[in-house]
């Protein structure tokens, strides 16, 4: 027993040490679901030390659907307020560059997900006193809506029968003439 728990302290004590610490100022915040089951949340890293950063964000998901992102940062008089974004990505998907320069910009639209643990990665430089900011929106997948393919074959269908139903219904002139 006495082993167990000396492997159990040293493995954290390993983990510990390999995690890098945390910033105080990066943060995620995540909405309960709406009734329809959509989600919207912000993230943001402030006050950046000089030189290269990495953040990763993780965060769960209750369904699959359609996850959006925007993150930006505004260059303010100040050099040190500088970042540049090197690399962001949600779940391995790269954001689209909307604009560079003193305001950084970038997005993503429309990314499909699963249910569960999704990851955001910032990577970026920092002037020294950096900041950024962004955002998340998902939308579920709604089960009960049908695609458009789904309703014409719908409809097809019903003229099918109805045709169907028109011709193997006897006239009034079979009936009398038999």
């Amino acid at each position: 027993m006495k082993l167990s728990l000396t492997r159990l302290a040293l493995a954290s004590i390993a983990l510990c040490a390999m995690t890098p610490a945390a910033n105080a100022a990066q943060s995620i915040s995540l909405s309960p679901a709406a009734p329809d089951g959509s989600i919207s949340g912000s993230f943001q890293n402030v006050a950046i030390p000089g030189g290269s950063f990495s953040n990763i964000f993780n965060f769960t998901l209750p369904s699959a659907g359609d996850l959006n992102a925007t993150i930006f940062s505004i260059f303010r008089q100040a050099q040190n307020n500088n970042v540049d974004f090197t690399g962001v990505t949600l779940n391995g998907q790269a954001l689209t560059i909307g604009s560079t320069g003193n305001v950084e910009f970038r997005f993503l639209n429309g990314l499909g997900v699963n249910s569960g643990p999704q990851t955001l990665v910032v990577n970026g430089s920092s002037g020294g006193n950096g900041s950024y900011a962004g955002t998340l929106s998902f939308a579920p997948q709604l089960a009960g809506v049908p695609e458009p393919a789904a309703w014409a074959t719908l409809i097809l269908g019903f003229a099918l029968v109805g045709t169907s139903m028109r011709r193997n219904r006897p006239s009034k002139l079979q009936k009398v003439s038999a």
